[in-house]
């Protein structure tokens, strides 16, 4: 049997983690975990409307009522429910989460990062309620939010580092590189 792989994409916002999470998803059949989706879910299980603040005081809360690690431990059991499956988990943000997840899961880590030009203009393309409309604002919430998960930490808990601002075909290059080295 062959050994399931679980690698986890983090980056600031926009920066291109879901395209990179979809590349392994369609290209190698990995199944992907999106980190948000639980926060989502419970979101709209209470009938209140996404936005970014509001995952945020949400993930405080489910910190605070069933540990530091429950996205984590959520996104195992999906893993250890499917043996025979890999997994991507896109959108680890927070440093002791990664950290956590880096050691339970043994997995390697891609950094996916873009200017904040680019990646203001990608969020914008996204038509999302609830999100930064200005540039300022979107670097307002990119602070805000490297400050609140210690983003600057989690950084430097991966192991590969690309940068996403030559558009999906040279993202997708550069992942099929790595792909030889996370011997997928």
């Amino acid at each position: 049997m062959k050994k399931q792989k679980v690698i986890a994409i983090i980056g600031p916002i926009a920066s291109g983690k879901g395209t990179s999470a979809d590349f392994f998803v369609k290209k190698y059949k990995f199944k992907k975990i999106t980190m948000s989706d639980f926060l989502r879910q419970e979101a709209r299980r209470r009938r209140v409307h996404p936005t970014r603040l509001y995952f945020r005081k949400l993930q405080k809360e489910l910190r605070e009522k069933f540990g530091q690690n429950i996205l984590v431990e959520m996104a195992r059991k999906k893993v250890k429910d499917n043996p025979e499956k890999n997994f991507v988990i896109d959108g680890l943000r927070d440093y002791r989460e990664a950290k956590y997840a880096k050691k339970k899961f043994k997995l390697k880590i891609i950094l996916i990062d873009a200017d904040p030009s680019v990646r203001f203009r990608r969020q914008k393309e996204r038509h999302r309620n609830g999100f930064s409309q200005t540039y300022l604002e979107f670097l307002h919430e990119d602070a805000v939010e490297n400050s609140i998960f210690d983003f600057h930490k989690t950084k430097k808990l991966a192991d590969f580092k690309i940068f996403s601002d030559k558009g999906k075909e040279h993202l997708y290059k550069e992942l099929e590189k790595l792909k030889r080295k996370l011997r997928i």
